[in-house]
C-alpha cells in the first residue's frame, strides 16, 4: 500500500512511480509529471505548491521544505539527501524562530525555487528559497545553492561557486 495516495495529486502523469514510503504532505497542491519516480523516504511539503516535470529523479531522503514553492523541468535529478528549502524562519523584526507558535509572532521567508530542465542536484546539496538553477546546471554534492546558478554551470562549494561548464544536451 502507498503511504501517498496518488488519486489525491493535483495532477499525476503516466508512469509515475511514488515508493511506498515517500511522503507527500498536502498532496492537493503537487503536479507531478510522467515517467518522474519519487523513492523511499523522500518527503514533500506541498506548501503555496509543486511542480515536478516530466522524467525527474529524486532520490532516497530528498527533502522538499518551508511551505514555499518547487517548480522542476524536465529530466532532473535531485540525488539523496538534498534538501530543497523553499521557506525558512528569520530572526528579523525581533519575531521568535519556532513553527509552534502563531504565525504573526513569527518572520518566515518563503520563495519559489526553479529548477530548469536538465539539472542535476548531488547528494546532500542544499538549496534556498528564491533560486533559479538554469537549464542543466550541476550542483555538486554538499554545495549550498543561496543565489541563482547559470545554465550548463558546474558549481560546487559552501556557498556554490561555478568551476567549469557542461556541454548543452544533445536532442535528436
Amino acid at each position: 500500500m502507498m503511504q501517498t495516495d496518488i488519486s489525491a495529486l493535483r495532477v499525476v502523469g503516466a508512469g509515475v512511480l511514488i515508493y511506498e514510503l515517500a511522503k507527500i504532505a498536502h498532496p492537493e497542491v503537487v503536479e507531478i509529471g510522467e515517467g518522474t519516480q519519487i523513492d523511499d523516504f523522500v518527503f514533500i511539503n506541498g506548501g503555496n505548491g509543486v511542480r515536478i516535470g516530466r522524467f525527474n529523479h529524486i532520490a532516497s531522503f530528498v527533502s522538499v521544505v518551508g511551505s514555499g514553492e518547487l517548480i522542476t523541468g524536465d529530466y532532473v535529478g535531485i540525488a539523496a539527501g538534498a534538501r530543497i528549502v523553499t521557506g525558512t524562519h528569520h530572526y528579523g523584526e525581533g519575531r521568535r524562530i519556532s513553527p509552534l507558535i502563531p504565525e504573526e509572532d513569527q518572520c518566515v521567508l518563503r520563495g519559489t525555487i526553479i529548477l530548469e530542465d536538465d539539472v542535476f542536484v548531488g547528494t546532500n546539496a542544499i538549496i534556498h528559497p528564491d533560486v533559479t538553477i538554469g537549464e542543466g546546471a550541476i550542483i555538486g554534492s554538499g554545495g549550498l545553492v543561496l543565489k541563482d546558478v547559470e545554465p550548463w554551470t558546474i558549481n560546487v562549494g559552501v556557498p556554490t561557486r561555478v568551476i567549469g561548464h557542461r556541454p548543452p544536451v544533445r536532442t535528436g
